[in-house]
């Protein structure tokens, strides 16, 4: 079984938060570790337990999420964080992810999109949906190291588990049983690869794992 990710959610509306917490508990890949209603009481939880991605909150009461997340990743570098707001512009985009943020939805999106953001986060380090533009990450490559921040395009433990069943010819079904992921999340994953292997189709696929020794050229692939 592949590990789950365990996430943390930061957020001081008390109808939302449990709302996207019933609705995370249904993706088989996702752990809530714990949620919190500020900043601060975040800061105390990360003493005793970190997960691997908060969901973060900006304006929040005690300690808002501009100063919890400067906090975070000088303490915890290896957490990953998602701004989650309604304040979703340019200026607070630019200004979070140069503070560490590693993705920025608006709190209007549907759960669907928040689960695509901590696959994408977790497995190659980075989200940005069509409202970060291309402008807009030139911009931030020239005041600060994106591409430092951003992991390359090798593919990840996760992702080389579901290609080598694609090389067997199992359906999205099957696997989705096979790695207990939703058939969403594994056709999310399968785009994934064929972008990152830089591959028009299954062929391509198999030809790549191949040649990179993730399945081997001389045995049944069946």
């Amino acid at each position: 079984m592949i590990k789950k990710i365990n996430i943390a959610i930061a957020e001081d509306h008390d109808l939302m938060r449990q709302g996207m917490i019933a609705l995370l508990k249904e993706e088989e890949g996702i752990n809530i570790l714990f949620d919190v209603g500020n900043g601060r009481l975040l800061l105390d939880k990360l003493k005793v337990s970190q997960p691997d991605i908060i969901l973060l909150d900006i304006a929040m009461p005690e300690m808002d999420g501009k100063e919890a997340m400067e906090i975070i990743c000088k303490l915890y570098p290896k957490i990953k964080v998602i701004i989650i707001s309604t304040h979703y512009n340019d200026t607070h985009i630019a200004e979070m992810i140069m503070k560490g943020a590693r993705g920025f939805l608006p709190k209007a999106c549907d759960i669907e999109k928040v689960v695509d953001a901590i696959y994408s986060v977790y497995d190659t380090g980075f989200y940005f949906d069509n409202k970060v533009s291309k402008s807009l990450v030139q911009k931030l490559q020239s005041t600060h190291n994106i591409n430092s921040i951003i992991s390359d395009n090798s593919l990840s433990e996760r992702e080389v588990a579901i290609l080598k069943l694609i090389c067997q010819e199992k359906s999205n079904q099957e696997i989705s049983d096979l790695v207990f992921l939703s058939k969403r999340t594994v056709e999310w994953h399968k785009n994934n690869i064929l972008a990152k292997t830089k591959s028009k189709n299954i062929v391509g696929l198999v030809k790549y794992a191949i040649r990179h020794k993730i399945i081997p050229d001389t045995e049944d692939l069946y």
